[in-house]
């Protein structure tokens, strides 16, 4: 293993084509109503966004989110003031733009506008949400009429989500992790796991100090499952599945009793290069409701 933090390797063999932005269209109808405008932007790059090409981790603490509080209904009364006869469930949303060559884009949930000017590699707090179908909807932040990604998910009672923004076939798509609990955390030791939202690269391993904890085979849009981790400064090296070439090592700072996902982004084969964006995970709405 490499000791030098600030190395960056680039894969062996470029096999996959590379995405861009979409092209320049017309402006499509807006998804915003007529009514307020787009609140100020709540996003939180964090200590440890990824400066271009590749960087390595700083060892100061993850990019921490919690969420934005609300003031659900009384018992027995409904948002829009009418009686209702079930408790209204909620569930937490957090976005991430790992999408590389889109610019900064806004985020609307049922086009009532949440995030302004998210910038790759940046991710949003989250947010305290009503359950059930969500359309989600994403449009360049110059042009606010052009919509660049536009779907739909079932979001559950009580639930955590992160929609990462991901380059795809025809520019940026959504995908919808969910930031299930990691229930047994010890005393000295967090949970921690891996994804791979860099679209072009080759499946990928993770391995945390000397190889006692491993990631393996992490293909694009793989999420691990969350392990023990102790706490204190740990060092991820990033490599290769199949050649066992380094990718990229990078130290972070675990805490206790925590949840925390590893994001790698980036372009395998170009500028910028895969880098990682290290994020506290929330678990739960229980303190907010």
């Amino acid at each position: 293993m490499p000791d030098n933090q600030n190395n960056t390797f680039l894969p062996e063999s470029p096999d996959t084509p590379s995405f861009g932005p979409p092209p320049a269209m017309d402006e499509p109808a807006s998804p915003y109503p007529e009514g307020p405008e787009p609140l100020p932007t709540p996003s939180l790059p964090g200590p440890n966004r990824p400066a271009f090409p590749g960087a390595s981790g700083s060892g100061r603490p993850p990019v921490t989110v919690i969420p934005i509080p609300i003031f659900p209904p009384r018992p027995g009364q409904s948002p829009g003031g009418g009686q209702e006869d079930d408790r209204q469930g909620y569930c937490t949303i957090r976005f991430f733009h790992a999408a590389v060559g889109h610019e900064p884009v806004n985020v609307a949930i049922n086009s009532k506008p949440v995030v302004n000017g998210l910038k790759y590699g940046e991710m949003s707090s989250y947010f305290i949400e009503t359950t059930g179908f969500k359309a989600i909807q994403v449009t360049n932040t110059r042009m606010r009429r052009m919509i660049i990604a536009d779907d739909t998910f079932l979001f559950n009672d009580g639930d955590v989500y992160t929609i990462a923004f991901v380059n795809s076939m025809n520019g940026l798509s959504m995908f919808l992790i969910p930031d299930f609990p990691c229930r047994d955390r010890r005393m000295n030791f967090s949970c921690v796991r891996a994804v791979n939202l860099s679209y072009n690269s080759p499946p990928l391993d993770v391995t945390i100090q000397m190889g006692m904890i491993r990631y393996e085979d992490l293909r694009f849009k793989t999420v691990s499952a969350y392990r023990q981790v102790a706490q204190g400064s740990q060092e991820f090296y990033v490599s290769e599945t199949l050649s066992g070439a380094p990718v990229l090592n990078v130290r972070e700072n675990i805490g206790t009793r925590r949840m925390y996902t590893l994001y790698l982004i980036g372009d395998a084969y170009g500028n910028p290069s895969i880098s990682s964006v290290f994020a506290e995970d929330y678990s739960g709405l229980q303190d907010y409701l």
